[in-house]
């Protein structure tokens, strides 16, 4: 359920880095690799808990990034946009591959290449994917009052509605 979502999405991403986190202060070395998700950059109706706990994991990266810098500890967000992944409901996977076109979904092969050579690279942010780079540049700049409603319709029909 929701509460899953923010168990697995907020403390999960932030107990493990805690966890993690003092051994590579005492090294003064290491990589953090955080699943973000170009998701948590705006407001999603029909998707609301979701879209709140990336928007906590991306500022949560890339704050920590700006904390654990001069200790040579490499921070990366990773925020991809579709993934191709196989639901295990046929009908929901139809239906996402009506939505969303083919050549708009990423690999996770393609996904976690990408991921792992930005944070070798020390970048900020990765954004795999020709749709996650539209999804992050709309909400940079399009009016939140336009992209929402957009993101919001996508949701809904993907929730079944």
């Amino acid at each position: 359920g929701q509460r899953d979502q923010v168990q697995l999405n907020v403390l999960g991403v932030h107990d493990l880095v805690e966890a993690l986190l003092p051994g590579m202060v005492q090294r003064r070395a290491g990589g953090i690799l955080i699943s973000g998700s170009v998701a948590g950059n705006s407001p999603i109706p029909n998707n609301a808990t979701y879209a709140a706990s990336k928007a906590f994991v991306n500022t949560f990266g890339e704050s920590l990034r700006g904390e654990v810098k001069s200790l040579g500890i490499n921070v990366t967000v990773l925020a991809p946009g579709p993934v191709r992944i196989n639901l295990p409901d046929p009908s929901q996977q139809a239906l996402v591959e009506k939505l969303i076109p083919d050549f708009l979904f990423i690999s996770t092969e393609y996904t976690a290449k990408i991921a792992l050579n930005g944070l070798a690279r020390n970048k900020t942010r990765v954004v795999p994917g020709v749709t996650s780079k539209a999804m992050s540049v709309a909400s940079g700049y399009a009016p939140r009052s336009i992209v929402t409603p957009i993101v919001g319709a996508v949701y809904r029909k993907l929730g079944g509605d």
